[in-house]
């Protein structure tokens, strides 16, 4: 697939999920694509990612919106890691990452994206998900609701280390199609940009499926008068 087919279909993907407030929240939520593109700088071939930038919105994306970084760099900056009480030099070091000079500025989710070795992923906020990662037994519940094929992944702050666990999870569970983030979202992953969207959707309709058939009606009690 060109470069172009690829950020057409990152585009289109990410404002589907993002027009819908169930699938994420507005500026909520980061979607990528990596491929091949020719470096004008050596005329060698070379892998780049394209990921929605830091504070931009899926449904409204537009390719202004993607920073476009060398994958091979982000990568790299597994040599560099000194721990998660160095996040923020993490952070920093993406800039250094960047390929060429336009796009947006990566965010802080940019390494979920590098590390987990698929062509495709979502990294969504979706309200049935939320369900799921904020309960007191979520990493029971994605074990009833989904059996093998979602991975609980233990709170962490967003960063390098998150990306890490999310690619340790990935490898350890070739059969997984993503991942709950105790107390923060989704993530899901696949070989193309409409596998990858299939498997969001699948995770959010199941989540939503289990809160309808066993959910309380009130969950957070009956409501105060007044309020």
């Amino acid at each position: 697939m060109s470069q172009r087919e690829t950020i057409a279909k990152l585009i289109e993907r990410s404002n589907r999920l993002g027009s819908d407030p169930k699938n994420t929240n507005y500026a909520g939520g980061n979607t990528s694509a990596k491929g091949q593109a020719l470096d004008p700088a050596s005329g060698e071939t070379i892998e780049l990612m394209w990921v929605k930038g830091s504070g931009g919105d899926l449904g409204t994306l537009t390719e202004a919106g993607l920073a476009v970084l060398r994958l091979d760099r982000i990568r790299g900056l597994k040599k560099v890691y000194r721990g998660v009480r160095h996040e923020d030099e993490m952070v920093a070091a993406l800039d250094f990452c960047l390929h060429g000079n336009s796009g947006a500025a990566p965010s802080i989710d940019t390494a979920m994206h590098a590390l987990v070795d698929k062509a495709h992923i979502d990294h969504l906020h979706p309200d049935s998900g939320i369900a799921i990662a904020t309960s007191k037994d979520g990493e029971g519940l994605t074990k009833k609701i989904f059996g093998d094929r979602v991975v609980w992944v233990p709170w962490r702050r967003p960063g390098f280390q998150l990306g890490l666990d999310i690619e340790k999870i990935q490898t350890q569970n070739p059969q997984a199609i993503g991942c709950i983030l105790g107390g923060h979202g989704m993530t899901a992953w696949g070989d193309t940009s409409s596998q990858t969207e299939k498997h969001s959707l699948e995770i959010i309709k199941s989540a939503e499926r289990y809160i309808r058939q066993h959910g309380k009606k009130e969950p957070f009690g009956r409501p105060v008068a007044g309020f």
